[in-house]
């Protein structure tokens, strides 16, 4: 190997390892990628036209077309919704087949809690402050999280 070769790997090197260093200081670096992955993943869907509104996702009441990761966690089905027509918009829901009661989180790409909410299923959305979601949306994001870092299984 000549001499330019050597130190073009390891400049290479240096810049990855720059990058790994930066993203990892990053609020949520894990969702971008599963962001992208629910985009060419996941099944079409849509958020129910009332929901959509209350979010603030849509400024009319119509349901918004979303790609979703689904994942039954006992009597919990949760999804992760990205917006087809705005992928800043990401729609964190846990829903409770025993009580058929909805927690619902408008999340920025960062994973920043922008809206909570929580409805009874017939009934309409009611907003959560930010001090009443607190806990339950940290105990979301590490389910996400948790899900996102799991290792692929090959094929």
């Amino acid at each position: 190997m000549i001499l330019s070769e050597v130190n073009a790997k390891r400049a290479w090197m240096f810049v990855a390892f720059a990058m790994a260093i930066l993203s990892s200081r990053a609020a949520t670096p894990w969702l971008a990628p599963l962001i992208d992955t629910v985009l060419r993943n996941g099944p079409d869907s849509q958020l129910p036209a009332h929901l959509s509104l209350v979010l603030g996702v849509s400024h009319v009441e119509q349901k918004t077309a979303v790609k979703q990761a689904v994942v039954r966690d006992g009597l919990t089905v949760r999804t992760f919704n990205v917006c087809v027509a705005d992928h800043g918009n990401v729609v964190i829901l846990a829903y409770n087949e025993q009580s058929h009661a909805t927690k619902a989180y408008l999340v920025s790409p960062a994973g920043r809690l922008r809206k909570a909410v929580d409805y009874q299923a017939g009934e309409p959305a009611h907003e959560r402050s930010s001090a009443d979601a607190r806990s339950d949306f940290a105990a979301e994001i590490k389910f996400w999280t948790d899900f996102a870092r799991r290792p692929v299984p090959l094929k």
